[in-house]
């Protein structure tokens, strides 16, 4: 063991400040998010459950109205069932919400793309919550993947990107 001298650590205080050191990192990273993210995260989750449980109105109500509305809601229906679809591949027989697990430090507000800007133009934010899984699957390989849930604010209100989760 080393002696302590002067304002140096000693080999048995270092596994100590490691720790802490850790340990507010990770609470300032998850306290350094928008709390956008904190708000809209239950409704990202809840979108993911519809998704699971097939729920296609549910699925549609999180769009923007004009989405509902596109070609009497036959692309919103379209979406929904796309996402739906590629939940059932993702998962392949397996519970994957019992496997998704939240990333805070890839969360956030993005820029804004081309295709939102023409189909919204009112709109001002947007934001990705994000996840990512790891799960054995029934053959006995692993998966392993991410889903994200993108919004974006119109007039104080907040809707689900045409591209779901999965």
């Amino acid at each position: 063991m080393a002696l302590y001298k002067g304002k140096r650590f000693t080999y048995w205080q270092l596994p100590i400040f490691c720790s802490l050191a850790l340990g507010t990192s990770v609470a300032t990273a998850q306290t350094a998010l928008p709390k956008e993210v904190n708000e809209l995260k239950p409704r990202c989750e809840q979108m993911m459950r519809d998704i699971r449980d097939e729920k296609v109105d549910d699925i549609i109500k999180g769009y923007h109205p004009m989405m509902q509305q596109w070609q009497d809601g036959k692309r919103a229906r379209k979406w929904a069932n796309h996402s739906i679809n590629g939940y059932k591949r993702k998962a392949d027989g397996v519970e994957l919400l019992d496997f998704l697990v939240f990333k805070p430090e890839s969360s956030g507000f993005l820029e804004m793309s081309t295709n939102l800007k023409g189909n919204y133009p009112n709109a001002k934010r947007v934001l990705s919550i994000n996840y990512s899984f790891k799960f054995k699957k029934q053959n006995g390989q692993y998966r392993m993947g991410g889903a994200r849930c993108v919004l974006f604010e119109e007039n104080g209100q907040w809707y689900f990107e045409d591209d779901l989760p999965f």
